[in-house]
């Protein structure tokens, strides 16, 4: 045990693409109305998006979802109409593995004897997105049809054959349209491939039943070794086609299963690691590499952003409180050809806490194989871009800007997700370049607070920042041609500094330590400033360690630590466990200790070590003590360390034990708390123990249990903890420590805050025992004659 041992993107014509029927998509939940000289009726239900239009509101159609995943349908006299079910871009994952459309339909097509050129076709309908993202393309399978030749249709469409292929047994033609150089042509940027499956012709007049699974991933599979550009789906629906006839569709299921391929998201120690593609083809990788840094890999072409960082949306900093915001950080990147790179920090700020609208930043530190331009607003595609002067960072010189970002309404009329934003600031440092290396590394530190403010101060009139909600080193790859190349980066470091200037100079790390084997226990952080923790089969100590390290000595006064933990065991008459925060120095044997739970086994009958954490201790002062409420054991110990030999020497250890904290065997275990070391240190100074300076604080867990886990749900350092506010009252005269209790340490509360005239974190009013509306001498001399017991006051 530690206390025992001391071991230390979609391009913008795609929409067009899908609106070759002239259908307006609009993802509403309900019946949309427009006014136009279609009939276009929309819902969105349980994921699915369904459509029914009807060109220029000819003959008469019907539709009406069921509401339990399919729908019913008929047309009578129509020019054109459709039919459709299915999920459409943004309902699309950006890289699916693979897209299988399964469906159950009682279709019954029927020829009008006016019109023998009708006819209507069952379809795999939707958009790819190529690899190079310079078109689009539209695609059609045709699994089922009445009427319909693929090969006369392709000829009047202007499409040429480009071959047959095999899928599942079944053989299909594939057409293509490529697309049309004149840029004011309704197709522009659209490329067009049509599958239709031979021998599937239904009759006239006939009633069938069609239960058919149409593998969209395989197809596409098929058309790229046919000379197709590999691509990526990004929206596909069950559309039942129909013209100049009449007929009936009954959907009775139609399930689109979609595998997205696997993209590791991940956190540790409370920062974020993920990955943000444009380009839904091109492949790419990130993988962590533990101790906070991450390697990144992207192919050609594959417009990603790489991100680390820290999400303060649940509980945002309070920008005018906090006096540091920097960032550290350690990377290399190896990018080629025409593949750049570029890494800057960016976040979110906010002047309205809870607002959508926001206002981001971006503090441009380098980029690699591509130039700024010397006016960096020529490479903005904003609106209202103005220069608002440089700033100094470390001996670099920034260019700053604000620009205001052009917001759109997405495809299918589908808004942009929150946060919006109001502006967009830009910090660009002068010597961007990242050099011609091809493992170019970039090192340094970023004051965010000095680039904030230096924002406002420019833009006071407009802005001003209350919020911080957001920070993240962005690694962001662009592609510059289709010559480009693959490109990779090693982030080493990015650590966020947020409170005291004292702050970045932390170092928290996790650690395990145990005698027992190393397969026998585990343990991994949760990304929420925790860990969780299991073993088995092993009777020996073990530890599970958070760990503080400071380069300077913490301020015991502001000091607290807040925990939050799940504990279950495997127990029995032997089974010891405890959870405890310490605080240690470099250059001390002094120790402080404050056990916070336990297990009842560590509870003995021995009134000189009533804890059998106590053992091979020697006890040198005992007493107990009021804290927060709570009522402590307070313990002054010296351990030896070695035989008494060359080498030993002794430590000495002021310990807090909670009393009453034990817990039973077989019974649920959660703890959470706080320990505020001010209280516990002055609780030990009031009895005699030595005190001193720290610079390191642990969250240990220790147990010999035989099996078991243990989680430390959160865990938060306090460095710079806020003072409470001296005017709360605790409602007890001379209660100036607000503990709920009289007694000597209200004693030294006072004559610390007498003597320093620093009030805050004590209740003035409470420690105004003379009535003179002040904290004085003889207030001091008035608590000590109560807690004593001397005269009648």
């Amino acid at each position: 045990m530690i206390f025992k041992s001391s071991k230390q993107f979609i391009t913008g014509t795609i929409a067009a693409a899908l609106c070759v029927t002239a259908v307006s998509l609009n993802f509403s939940p309900n019946l949309s109305s427009y006014a136009t000289s279609d009939q276009d009726e929309q819902y969105y239900i349980d994921g699915y998006h369904y459509e029914f239009y009807n060109m220029s509101q000819i003959g008469e159609c019907s539709f009406e979802p069921d509401y339990e995943g399919g729908y019913s349908a008929s047309w009578n006299g129509i020019e054109k109409c459709n039919f459709y079910k299915g999920l459409t871009f943004e309902e699309v994952p950006k890289s699916p593995e693979s897209v299988v459309i399964n469906y159950d339909m009682d279709f019954e097509p029927e020829i009008d004897e006016k019109s023998p050129e009708g006819g209507s076709r069952v379809e795999a309908y939707g958009c790819l997105t190529p690899q190079s993202m310079l078109y689009n393309i539209e695609y059609s399978i045709v699994d089922y049809q009445c009427n319909f030749n693929g090969k006369n249709f392709a000829e009047a469409s202007e499409m040429q054959s480009i071959g047959s292929y095999e899928v599942n047994g079944l053989v299909y033609d594939l057409y293509c349209k490529k697309a049309p150089k004149n840029m004011f042509s309704p197709d522009a940027g659209t490329v067009k491939y049509l599958s239709v499956r031979r021998y599937n012709g239904i009759g006239s007049g006939a009633c069938v039943t069609l239960r058919s699974s149409i593998d969209v991933t395989k197809h596409i599979e098929e058309w790229n070794k046919l000379g197709m550009e590999e691509s990526a789906v990004c929206s596909v629906v069950l559309d039942v086609n129909a013209w100049k006839s009449c007929g009936k569709a009954t959907l009775n299921s139609c399930e689109i299963n979609i595998v997205e391929k696997e993209r590791e998201a991940f956190p540790e120690d409370g920062y974020f690691y993920n990955a943000d593609q444009k380009n839904p083809v091109a492949d790419y990788e990130m993988t962590s590499l533990g101790g906070g840094g991450f390697s990144a890999s992207w192919e050609p072409l594959s417009n990603t952003t790489f991100k680390k960082g820290k999400n303060f949306n649940e509980d945002p900093v309070d920008f005018t409180e906090e006096d540091c915001i920097i960032a550290d950080y350690d990377l290399s990147c190896s990018s080629s050809g025409g593949n750049a790179c570029d890494v800057a920090i960016h976040g979110w700020i906010d002047d309205y806490a809870g607002d959508m609208w926001k206002d981001e930043f971006n503090i441009v530190l380098a980029r690699k194989n591509n130039d700024f331009p010397v006016n960096y607003k020529k490479i903005i595609d904003m609106q209202n871009v103005v220069e608002l002067g440089t700033v100094n960072d470390n001996g670099r010189i920034f260019k700053l800007y604000r620009s205001i970002p052009l917001h759109f309404q997405g495809y299918g009329n589908a808004n942009e997700q929150p946060p919006y934003a109001r502006y967009t600031y830009w910090s660009v440092v002068e010597n961007y370049d990242m050099g011609t290396a091809e493992n170019a590394k970039l090192t340094g530190s970023v004051d965010i607070r000095k680039h904030l403010d230096a924002y406002m101060e420019a833009a006071a009139k407009v802005e001003k920042v209350d919020y911080l909600y957001e920070v993240s080193l962005n690694v962001s790859t662009m592609n510059l041609g289709t010559d480009s190349l693959s490109g990779s980066a090693k982030v080493n470091k990015f650590d966020l500094y947020v409170g005291s200037d004292m702050g970045r100079n932390n170092k928290v790390s996790f650690y395990s330590w145990s005698d027992a084997e190393s397969g026998a226990y585990n343990m991994t952080p949760n990304g929420s400033g925790g860990f969780t923790s299991e073993w088995n089969e092993s009777d020996d100590y073990k530890s599970f360690v958070k760990k503080l390290e400071t380069t300077s000595n913490i301020s015991m006064e502001k000091f607290s630590v807040d925990y939050d933990a799940d504990l279950e065991i495997e127990a029995d008459n032997d089974t010891e466990w405890a959870l405890c925060a310490s605080c240690k120095s470099g250059q001390s044997n002094l120790e402080y200790y404050v056990f916070e739970a336990y297990g009842e086994n560590c509870v003995v009958n021995d009134n000189t070590l009533p804890y059998t954490f106590l053992k091979d201790h020697a006890v040198l002062k005992r007493n107990t003590a009021i804290i927060n409420g709570a009522k402590y054991d307070l313990f002054y110990l010296r351990y030896k360390v070695g035989n008494g030999g060359i080498g030993g020497y002794d430590i000495y250890r002021c310990v807090s034990i909670k009393c009453d904290a034990a817990v039973k065997k077989g019974e649920a275990i959660h703890v959470s708390g706080s320990v505020n070391w001010a209280k516990h240190i002055m609780a030990w100074d009031s009895v005699g123990f030595p005190t001193t300076a720290i610079d390191r604080c642990e969250v240990f867990f220790e147990t010999n249990s035989p099996k078991g886990s243990f989680s430390l749900n959160t865990c938060t350092f306090n460095i710079n903890a806020k003072e409470a506010p001296h005017q709360l009252y605790s409602g007890v005269s001379g209660d100036l420590n607000m503990d709920g209790a009289v007694d000597a340490f209200d004693i030294i509360a006072c004559r610390k805050a007498i003597i320093s005239e620093d009030y805050s974190g004590y209740d003035v009013k409470a420690g105004d025992l003379n009535g003179n509306d002040r904290l004085d001498v003889g207030d001091l001399i008035l608590l000590k004659k109560f807690v004593l017991g001397i005269g009648n006051e």
